[in-house]
């Protein structure tokens, strides 16, 4: 790497990222086992999948991301074909490695490595394909209209389909989530015209107010859309205590996780004991050992992360370097608020991450992954005078 790269590395970024493991190795370390304990040796092992994601981000930052653009398809495939694989599994078909949890087959269990979660670094997959066909659909029709962006967005609609189906079905929705976040913060930046994106908004609005109409007056088409457990964490999100030996417990737990640390907790300490508190409710042990303060400390970290992320894609000239970052932000700002509003009450529960806080190694090592291509437009990004 010559010097002129290595002075356009985002050091801010790299710093929060630092930060942000720091937090997660105390956190981590600080969660209390329902087993009993607390569980210093996943916190250890965090460590282990920060060093190696942290290594992956690094070449990922060497190389040039407009390679990507060139083989992208095969990414895209490699995601497509784990998820099929995941999916016969569920159908009953003998599929190597393929595992379940909690009633979702989302996992492959590697020997010597654990768990691996193909939708985790799907999401990537998907923001590299979306960026190279909206990229390469300008460059083929550089005067767009009605046909032209209708036609973008079947072209998008077509890429995003099958996996976010895939993932729908294992039954993910928090990753499902995920994606049609992803896909909608591209549409946005895609230059397709305002009112087919106020009609999308439209659809979407549409959408919600069709199923809370139909939560309220017609459950039974409820069933139809929703898994039991999915169904099961809505009605604990609506009214946790009426549930609160069942689904709604781990919702209450949160609470009083966070409600514990009060302003600022100076013992650093929880004993509320919260069920996958190392992983999903990672937010409700900060709260917990580090009171008000530290949870907005966290807060913060990642506002300026996005932040820095947003002047990343507004400041390269490369339309496909812009839309790649664009993905990344909607990705971990869509996660950030999702997770850490069902740890407080504001959304509903779904297993949804928070992005290099939350123990596990897929997810860990795509957001790094995201942050690396980020770090990558970033360092290829030309400066001018005038601009």
């Amino acid at each position: 790497m010559n010097k002129n790269l290595l002075s356009k590395v985002d050091y801010t970024l790299v710093l929060i990222i630092f930060i942000l493991a720091c937090i997660s190795f105390i956190s981590i370390a600080n969660a209390p086992l329902e087993s009993g304990g607390r569980a210093t040796e996943l916190a250890y092992k965090q460590i282990g999948w920060y060093a190696f994601s942290a290594v992956a981000a690094f070449l990922v930052m060497l190389a040039d991301y407009d390679q990507f653009k060139q083989m992208h398809w095969i990414f895209y495939a490699l995601g497509l074909i784990l998820l099929l694989g995941l999916t016969f599994a569920q159908l009953g078909v003998p599929v190597p490695l393929a595992n379940t949890t909690n009633g979702a087959w989302s996992w492959y269990n590697i020997p010597a490595v654990g768990a691996i979660q193909p939708s985790e670094f799907m999401k990537l997959f998907l923001i590299v394909s979306l960026g190279s066909t909206i990229d390469r659909h300008h460059e083929l029709y550089p005067i767009r209209g009605r046909y032209e962006d209708l036609l973008l967005l079947g072209k998008m609609a077509l890429v995003s389909f099958p996996p976010l189906l895939l993932v729908f079905i294992q039954p993910d929705l928090g990753t499902a989530l995920v994606m049609f976040s992803i896909i909608l913060s591209m549409i946005i930046v895609s230059g397709i015209g305002w009112k087919w994106i106020a009609g999308i908004v439209a659809a979407i609005g549409s959408g919600l107010a069709f199923f809370v109409v139909c939560w309220i007056k017609f459950p039974a088409v409820i069933d139809l859309i929703l898994k039991a457990h999915q169904k099961d964490r809505f009605l604990a999100w609506t009214n946790p205590y009426q549930y609160q030996n069942q689904e709604g417990y781990q919702l209450i737990q949160s609470l009083n996780s966070i409600g514990s640390g009060e302003f600022f907790n100076h013992s650093f300490n929880t004993s509320i004991t919260l069920p996958e508190a190392y992983n999903d409710f990672i937010f409700a042990i900060i709260g917990g050992s580090f009171g008000f303060i530290g949870s907005v400390v966290v807060i913060l970290l990642y506002f300026i992360m996005i932040y820095q992320m947003i002047q990343t894609a507004i400041r390269t000239h490369d339309p496909f370097g812009s839309y790649i970052c664009t993905g990344i932000v909607g990705m971990i700002m869509f996660q950030v608020f999702e997770n850490i509003g069902m740890t407080i009450q504001l959304m509903p529960v779904t297993g949804i991450t928070l992005p290099f806080l939350s123990y596990g190694g897929s997810s860990l090592l795509s957001s790094m992954i995201a942050v690396g291509l980020v770090q990558s437009v970033r360092m290829r990004t030309q400066t001018y005078m005038f601009t």
